[in-house]
């Protein structure tokens, strides 16, 4: 029987009866290796295993009502992944001061450029972004404003702010990536 046969072998056990076995077979077969994918999301352990719980907790108390359209492991890491973008959403973990920004992109094994380099890197790429752009992005990173915040203060809407850092974070993704 294949890893995969195996798996839909005991959702089907947790789906039909509530197996606690079954549960707890497919627990241990991926917790370590979820709680390591949420971790590479969310840079924290402590917050990774809360994730992983979560998950299980979810799955547990829903069985019946999920459908899997793929495959069981495919569908936890999937889950994974949307619950650690949720908590960097909800949480604000994503908002790094802008000060902070030289430490996101420095890796001392792929890059030899110093962290005052990178963040005159960053800061020149942000000098580049149009005004408005630019002024909810540093409100954002800087003052680690919230997009309602920053709506308010602007005298603008929420969608208006959520597009405006969406065009921001992906022009600095493209003029950082030609560095």
């Amino acid at each position: 029987m294949s890893d995969n046969e195996y798996d839909v072998h005991l959702w089907l056990r947790i789906e039909r009866g509530g197996e606690i076995a079954a549960f707890r077979e497919l627990f241990d077969r991926y917790y370590a290796p979820l709680c390591r994918f949420a971790e590479f999301w969310l840079r924290d352990r402590a917050s990774a295993e809360e994730v992983v719980l979560d998950v299980y907790t979810h799955v547990w108390q829903h069985a019946a009502e999920l459908r899997i359209t793929v495959s069981v492991r495919a569908y936890l890491f999937r889950a994974v992944r949307n619950r650690a973008l949720n908590r960097l959403r909800d949480d604000r973990f994503s908002y790094i001061p802008f000060e902070e920004l030289g430490e996101v992109f420095a890796s001392p094994e792929s890059l030899q450029i110093e962290t005052d380099e990178i963040t005159q890197l960053v800061a020149e790429a942000v000098s580049q972004l149009p005004g408005r752009c630019r002024d909810i992005f540093l409100k954002s990173r800087s003052e680690q404003l919230s997009n309602a915040e920053i709506a308010a203060e602007m005298h603008i809407s929420v969608k208006t702010v959520e597009a405006q850092m969406s065009k921001a974070l992906r022009r600095l993704r493209g003029l950082l990536h030609k560095e």
